[in-house]
């Protein structure tokens, strides 16, 4: 039997995200934050994933361009 497709997204999170050490503890932290919602979120538009205007900023400025 295959994994689920949330046990997947959690693997995936775990692996990219959950360690970060990018030197600030607050990236770190913001990181961490933003690889959960978009694995719980998968496949979908990051305008759907965050559900508040200050959380879609946040992302955007934090995710490469």
């Amino acid at each position: 039997m295959g994994c689920s497709r949330k046990q997947t997204m959690s693997r995936w999170w775990s692996k990219n995200f959950a360690l970060s050490q990018l030197g600030d503890r607050r990236l770190n932290r913001r990181a961490t934050e933003i690889g959960k919602i978009l694995s719980q979120g998968f496949g979908e538009a990051l305008e759907e994933v965050f559900n508040k205007a200050n959380a879609l900023k946040r992302a955007y400025e934090f995710l490469p361009r």
